[in-house]
């Protein structure tokens, strides 16, 4: 519901209108003009399919018009930099994930963003697990297999990413560490575009979401070997994870959320952690994150930046370990 004057809402509050029970702030109308948010990658990834969702959601529920616009490149940066830039009004938002706000700040020594001082956080939405998948041509079939090829064979194993610094990458930089194995990174511009590297035959595997890639392995074109979370997923329950093939510790998991600039009123900021959370708590909503593998998150908005500044260490060590330079 936009925001209006005590009137209005009174009326409304009579009609029933299904958004009710958002919050109202002192600002009349807002959104009185589309509200962009921009994902900083490719369209068809699980960032653009999620958002997507919401936006829509968002717009039914609110009344007001939310779009969403593509701004791909760097593992995520031009996008977000684009946003941290722009005016303080509440008209601009960004995806954000893992890889905008825990592992660019380690990977790129000259980040054209600081994420604490530039932007401010509006939702915290939810998580996707990457899968492990390799080409039916390499000939294995387990985890055991790909380690016992990639040390009979060091350097030969080429994996594809979507880019450098974002989760695909940085999975396989740390199977690679743990498992004492070394392999070739090729980057691609996106998740998909890493994806057709395997079916090609250009790279032997690939760690992506299980949302991007489940249609590959529906129709045999990649083998699934483990997803990277510490639990099973439930859209492939048979599927272990790496912990349990004996990378213990091992986990790598795929969160994302909303950001806004920085100095966008905090009314504003709330009303739409409330709006958001609301559609995701839909049924309706649910059902189709589900079929993604996405597990949604309902909580304050100030729960992204808290867990981005607990796993910046984290993947610091990571990036560390496996000694992963893009500058």
């Amino acid at each position: 519901m936009p925001f209006s004057t005590m009137r209005r809402i009174a009326r409304v509050l009579t009609a029933g209108c299904i958004a009710a029970a958002l919050p109202v702030a002192a600002h009349a109308a807002y959104p009185e003009r589309p509200v962009t948010i921009v994902v900083p990658f490719n369209t068809g990834t699980t960032p653009d399919i999620v958002t997507r969702l919401l936006a829509a959601a968002l717009s039914k529920d609110t009344g007001g018009s939310f779009v969403v616009q593509n701004k791909v490149g760097a593992s995520g940066i031009i996008g977000t930099q684009y946003v941290a830039n722009q005016p303080a009004d509440g008209y601009t938002l960004s995806f954000a994930n893992v890889a905008t706000l825990a592992i660019n700040q380690s990977l790129y020594a000259r980040l054209p963003y600081d994420a604490d001082k530039q932007l401010a956080p509006v939702a915290l939405t939810g998580s996707v697990q990457n899968v492990l998948a390799v080409r039916p041509g390499l000939g294995v079939k387990s985890v055991s297999e790909l380690i016992a090829l990639g040390k009979k064979e060091p350097g030969k194993l080429v994996y594809s990413s979507g880019g450098n610094g974002t989760t695909g990458h940085l999975s396989a930089a740390m199977f690679a560490t743990m498992a004492g194995v070394e392999m070739m990174h090729v980057p691609y511009k996106g998740g998909v575009e890493a994806d057709m590297a395997v079916l090609r035959g250009e790279a032997d595997l690939v760690f992506d979401n299980i949302s991007s890639i489940a249609a590959f392995i529906d129709q045999g074109k990649v083998i699934p070997l483990a997803v990277t979370g510490a639990t099973r997923d439930p859209l492939l329950p048979n599927l272990p994870t790496l912990d349990e093939l004996g990378l213990k510790g091992y986990r790598a998991v795929a969160w994302t959320g909303y950001v806004a600039p920085a100095g966008v009123d905090p009314k504003i900021l709330d009303w739409l952690n409330t709006a958001i959370n609301k559609a995701l708590a839909e049924p309706e909503v649910q059902e189709k994150l589900k079929t993604l593998a996405y597990v949604p998150t309902i909580k304050p908005r100030q729960a992204l930046f808290d867990l981005a500044h607990e796993e910046r260490p984290v993947w610091a060590k990571v990036i560390k370990d496996a000694k992963v330079s893009v500058d």
